[in-house]
């Protein structure tokens, strides 16, 4: 459980503005805090948690001094923007130098909107502030949550663990790429900026038992959305996106169920709203998108936790890619295993693509549409007779020879023998990724040579097939 000191009240004088000579019980707007030694007060609050970002790689070189007058002014412009927003009575703490915490109530003839508006309002004239250079690039968590107020040794002391969940926010910021990031109570009780507010999705934080669902917000001039932007354009992404979350974490309370392969689809066609919108890839749809890469089916308690965000160690998705297939790492050489380690930009390149059970993926005679590998489920090789060639399984790769074939048409029917998560890459692409290229070529150039020496058609692909290898 973490505690926040508020150095507040009686015999603190000669600390900053913080002695202002009150009594412990004495209402400032409507608001009172505990009055004798140990009372304690349980209150709702909203959380307001920042920390600068990259705050030794800007003081590396920094004197002690200049260190002190960098991070004096930077707080005493916090301490502007809270002022500004909410008035001289709002308070914000600095917290081991480079964080800040700003603890928002509800006072008399205050509703809960307008508690959590206030806090997203300073964090919002931050976020401002960072784009005019005011003060130093920072990151924001925003929970409501229950604290404990007491009195001990003339400080007003808070006791919570929602002081925790707020500093996660804060450092999930880093992992989704954003400046803000909120819990759903605080996003719900919004209403000046409502239309604004973007699901990121639900995630259970390291070292957390539960998850939280986090909320950003996307507006002209904030979170890389020009300030000239089109609403009508940000409108339509907001929410398409805000569709595709839900139907990636499912809606218990509106039965439904989490939809990977149709969350998969929307979040796409967001990305590319966003992209159109700012020329610039929208990190947390892209961290969603990588999660169900890796992740292509809901895991068994992802119901109940959602995302699982901790370390990210392991191997990234070019990797786990190129391990999809035996016959994938046979074509390798260093030249192409370093280009594909190193420069993983064609990663986004490979789509997900899912289908049922009896559902046909490519058909004969048809023009190629991609090549594909299988990542989950088996599919078998059907001639233009009907009859079956082989069946590929996890790990495979097909619809490659087509690409190399002077026909350029599909010589096997795949059918899906269970349902399916698929990897593709389309031929368009495929002409953008060289090395790519030249890996199916390899690959196609051995399945033709040995598909010759058999003196038998076996459709397009063998790859690690039960017959006719």
């Amino acid at each position: 459980m973490l505690l926040w000191a508020i150095a507040t009240g009686a015999g603190l004088k000669g600390r900053g503005d913080a002695g202002d000579g009150r009594t412990m019980n004495e209402t400032r707007r409507g608001y009172t805090v505990p009055g004798e030694e140990g009372a304690a007060i349980e209150r709702e609050v909203v959380i307001l948690l920042s920390d600068m970002i990259g705050y030794s790689r800007r003081t590396a070189e920094m004197r002690p001094a200049e260190i002190k007058e960098f991070m004096l002014l930077y707080h005493r412009n916090l301490k502007k923007i809270v002022h500004e927003v909410c008035g001289p009575e709002q308070r914000i703490e600095s917290s081991a130098g480079d964080g800040a915490v700003a603890v928002f109530h509800r006072r008399q003839g205050q509703g809960k909107d307008e508690m959590c508006g206030q806090a997203l309002d300073v964090a919002l004239a931050m976020v401002r502030a960072m784009e005019k250079g005011i003060i130093a690039e920072t990151r924001i968590g925003l929970f409501t949550g229950e604290v404990i107020e007491t009195v001990f040794d003339g400080k007003v002391m808070r006791f919570g663990a929602s002081f925790s969940v707020a500093s996660r926010l804060e450092e999930l910021c880093g992992y989704f790429g954003v400046r803000i990031l909120m819990d759903r109570e605080v996003a719900f009780w919004q209403t000046a900026h409502s239309r604004y507010l973007t699901s990121i999705g639900k995630v259970t934080p390291k070292n957390f038992l539960h998850p939280v669902h986090i909320f950003s917000i996307y507006m002209p001039g904030i979170h890389h959305c020009p300030a000239d932007v089109d609403q009508v354009r940000l409108l339509r992404f907001i929410e398409t996106k805000n569709r595709a979350v839900e139907l990636f974490c499912g809606n218990a309370l509106q039965g439904i169920h989490p939809d990977f392969p149709l969350a998969g689809q929307k979040l796409q066609e967001a990305q590319e709203l966003f992209v159109a919108m700012t020329g610039r890839q929208d990190l947390p749809t892209e961290r969603v998108l990588e999660y169900i890469g890796n992740n292509p089916t809901p895991e068994d308690d992802f119901r109940r936790v959602g995302m699982k965000v901790g370390d990210q160690a392991g191997p990234h998705l070019g990797v786990r890619l190129l391990n999809l297939s035996g016959e994938f790492f046979k074509a390798l050489d260093e030249e192409f295993y370093h280009t594909l380690v190193v420069d993983t930009a064609w990663e986004r390149k490979f789509r997900l693509v899912w289908r049922k059970k009896d559902e046909p993926v490519i058909r004969v005679n048809e023009p190629p549409d991609g090549v594909y590998f299988i990542d989950v489920g088996r599919v078998a090789i059907v001639d233009d007779s009907g009859r079956q060639l082989a069946t590929l399984k996890a790990g495979d790769v097909f619809g490659e020879m087509a690409y190399f074939a002077k026909s350029r048409v599909r010589s096997a029917t795949v059918v899906a023998l269970t349902d399916l998560v698929l990897r593709r890459v389309s031929g368009d692409d495929l002409k953008s990724l060289p090395v790519i290229k030249k890996i199916f070529r390899k690959i196609a150039g051995k399945r033709f040579r040995r598909e010759r020496s058999r003196l038998r058609p076996a459709g397009e692909v063998l790859g690690g097939a039960e017959e006719g290898r």
